[in-house]
């Protein structure tokens, strides 16, 4: 049987009781739809027995619809759990799965209820209870919010946050992971509808990269590991493991370079016990190291009645111009009628380029390159960078070009 204080048979009664209790619904606003919200939680007691195994009980994945919505109301989520000191959820597939398909179900069947409905020759029909669904794609269910209303992720958390039994379930020490689910349907009450289910798995030690968030542009990360352990090791991808450690939950972590999805795996060890888990994160351009305060060609003259040289030579520093850490790169050149020094550095290392041994007396060009190449990190965007060299011998005259400065 489901124990909640919002347990209510009439839906009507139900969008009363949360209305008039927590305040939902703004009176004033006469165009504003009604907005309910309800919570579960599990108690510990039994399923009912053979509950209703009915196509409406779930097993189903429904299409996303908003991606984005869901993500949000996870980092929502996870930020109030910061705000209180409390460790991340981990969001995972089965859960999210079990979320939308019952907030899609809410609205294509009219309902509102905690438990799963079919509407049959107009009529509400019983299907299963909340636990039976959630067991069709997630075992260790321990709680359910669900909101009916809300257009967007910050309003439907508000409304959560500002009731007591959703705030539990939200803020609760129990749970580990996290599935968020949101649907809309034309000519339902309520248009948008919202689902976050709740649990622990047993057995499950979730890691998790920036509080589940679904970017960075950063390669230092924060993880957040469950559990109690003796040692641990990480890798990145499918790098070779890290040495050996004593268990920390918290732990700062570099993840691999490259643009793109990165993985976090970490093995978990106490006695003979061991563990695996990991967390994906993608990591944005604006994260990637990127070569770059270069240009794409430099040209010199030199001029055969002066005997003149301009510039004399060019100093080039070579720098990551998105995160600003160190590179290291080499140089090389095709073209022997100037020098490039040093062939190799680490920012804030620069290079000179000088010509020298061209022929002087006769009017010419001379071409060449120079290429930068980051050997560490080795997938710098950017990288390798080419500069083209060109020296013109000319047999004119250079003449310096002044510009006139005023100032009051």
């Amino acid at each position: 049987m489901i124990r909640s204080q919002r347990q209510f048979k009439s839906r009507w009664l139900v969008a009363f009781a949360v209305l008039a209790s927590v305040c939902l619904f703004d009176r004033a606003a006469a165009t504003t739809p009604p907005v309910i919200t309800s919570s579960i939680t599990w108690t510990g007691d039994s399923l009912q027995p053979n509950a209703p195994d009915y196509s409406g009980c779930g097993g189903i994945n429904h299409p996303v619809v908003n991606a984005d919505y869901e993500q949000e109301v996870v980092d929502i989520v996870n930020t109030e759990r910061a705000n209180r000191s409390l460790p991340p959820y981990k969001r995972v597939t089965a859960l999210d799965e079990a979320a939308r398909y019952h907030s899609a179900d809410l609205g294509q069947d009219n309902y509102w209820s905690h438990d799963t409905k079919d509407r049959v020759n107009g009529n509400l029909v019983f299907v299963c209870n909340t636990w039976t669904r959630i067991s069709k794609y997630y075992s260790g269910a321990m709680g359910e919010n669900i909101a009916g209303g809300y257009s967007t992720p910050q309003d439907v958390m508000d409304g959560w946050m500002n009731s007591d039994g959703h705030r539990a379930n939200i803020l609760s020490t129990n749970n580990w992971e996290i599935g968020v689910g949101y649907a809309n349907q034309s000519g339902s009450d309520y248009y948008h509808y919202w689902t976050q289910d709740f649990g622990r798995r047993s057995g499950v030690y979730p890691l998790i990269i920036n509080r589940d968030a679904a970017s960075t542009d950063s390669r230092h990360v924060a993880l957040y590991i469950y559990g109690s352990f003796d040692q641990m090791r990480l890798k990145n991808d499918n790098g070779t493991w890290g040495n050996w450690q004593a268990f920390q939950n918290n732990v700062a972590w570099i993840i691999a370079n490259g643009v793109g999805t990165h993985t976090v795996t970490a093995e978990l060890k106490s006695g003979s016990t061991t563990i695996t888990s990991s967390d994906t994160i993608y990591l944005t351009p604006a994260g990637v190291p990127q070569l770059g305060d270069l240009p794409d060609s430099v040209m010199f003259l030199y001029s055969i009645p002066q005997s003149r040289l301009t510039p004399a030579s060019v100093t080039l520093t070579p720098i990551d111009v998105n995160t600003h850490d160190p590179i290291t790169w080499t140089l090389t050149q095709t073209g022997a009628w100037f020098t490039a020094t040093p062939s190799l550095g680490t920012s804030p290392q620069a290079f000179q380029i000088t010509p020298g041994g061209f022929v002087t007396s006769t009017p010419t060009i001379y071409t060449g390159s120079i290429t930068i190449s980051v050997t560490d990190p080795i997938e710098t965007l950017g990288s390798p960078h080419r500069i083209d060299l060109t020296l013109r011998v000319i047999d004119t005259p250079l003449y310096d070009v002044y510009l006139p400065l005023i100032q009051r």
